[in-house]
């Protein structure tokens, strides 16, 4: 199966289906639970030039199998890093198949291109990931929600 990535903007028809990955996995407590606010969040962040941005990845089909986003902040806990990775997801029945791994290199490759130097991750679950990826932890904390965090950083290329 081969994949292709592209801005969520220039594919807007892609947003209810980057959406509903992303309410199916994490639309539960302490995240909001109404479908909606993923809808409006993913299409918020699907800026084309200037952050939020994000990333889809398609399949050879056409089908949604995943996305990526970077923007200024995540983690209310840690303001003073930016920018941050966000709503990384990919499909469960295509874990594995790569379609991460190239929404990351797409990623990191659009950041550098925009003058970022260093990027930043919070996650509860896929710290392997993106270890996997080449990415460096730095901190292991509780959030004020109570969640576990994992904050991961990687240098990507000279800060302009």
């Amino acid at each position: 199966m081969r994949f292709s990535t592209a801005l969520l903007a220039d594919l807007p028809e892609c947003i209810p289906a980057v959406a509903d990955l992303r309410w199916r996995e994490w639309g539960h407590p302490p995240e909001p639970v109404e479908r909606s606010f993923w809808l409006d969040v993913t299409t918020r962040e699907a800026g084309r030039s200037a952050l939020p941005v994000t990333f889809v990845c398609l399949d050879d089909s056409g089908e949604v199998v995943g996305a990526v986003g970077l923007d200024v902040h995540d983690l209310e806990e840690r303001r003073e890093t930016s920018p941050w990775v966000i709503g990384t997801i990919v499909s469960p029945d295509r874990r594995g198949s790569g379609a991460g791994r190239l929404l990351m290199r797409h990623l990191e490759h659009w950041a550098t291109e925009h003058g970022f130097g260093e990027l930043w991750v919070g996650t509860s679950g896929a710290a392997g990931f993106y270890r996997g990826c080449g990415w460096q932890p730095t901190e292991d904390f509780v959030t004020s929600t109570g969640q576990r965090m994992f904050v991961l950083s990687k240098q990507i290329g000279p800060a302009s």
